[in-house]
């Protein structure tokens, strides 16, 4: 019986069990109460209750139908293989900007830049709502992309918009060598 009045915690210095150390000792008497409950409750309903067949038949019927059952799930999402946006032997120092990409299906983006210019230039991803590359906003950036050499520009979800652009500056007039990019 309990006593009424409040009752204090125990102090700091008796020991607790984790919850973790109680499972071992919960697995033993749920393992002895399942062979309890399967000696009592036969598998499959004995031959002498009649009915049972067609239940019986139409559970087997299932088991095999899930047994071939082939899952396909289907995403907004579109894989796509890289599509070249923009290759050019830049001649002159300017800023260039590469074809729209529209990512509205899109689940990463990536912008694969090889640069084999002697010169190095810079890559600023833009983007925008719509299709209009004159409203498009700087997504983080810009990056320097050295002469004769790749770099590949990652996007997360939260950073673009379903309209994407790269903006490239060339600071100083390449003499040889192209820039290729792939989104």
């Amino acid at each position: 019986m309990v006593e009424p009045g409040i009752h204090l915690p125990p102090p700091v210095s008796t020991p607790r069990l984790a919850p973790w150390d109680h499972v071992e000792a919960l697995v033993n008497k749920l393992d002895r109460l399942i062979a309890l409950l399967e000696g009592v409750a036969p598998p499959a309903p004995p031959p002498e209750w009649p009915g049972w067949e067609p239940v019986l038949s139409k559970l087997e019927e299932i088991r095999v139908q899930l047994a071939e059952l082939k899952i396909t799930a289907t995403t907004i999402w579109e894989a796509r293989e890289p599509e070249e946006i923009y290759r050019e032997s830049i001649r002159v120092a300017g800023t260039f900007f590469t074809e729209s990409i529209n990512w509205k299906r899109g689940k990463r983006l990536i912008i694969k830049v090889e640069n084999t210019l002697d010169q190095a230039v810079q890559i600023q991803p833009i983007g925008n709502i719509t299709n209009a590359r004159d409203a498009a906003v700087n997504i983080n950036g810009p990056f320097p992309c050295a002469a004769a050499s790749g770099i590949t520009v990652g996007l997360a979800w939260d950073d673009w918009h379903p309209y994407v652009w790269a903006r490239i500056t060339a600071a100083v007039a390449p003499t040889s060598g192209e820039l290729k990019i792939e989104a």
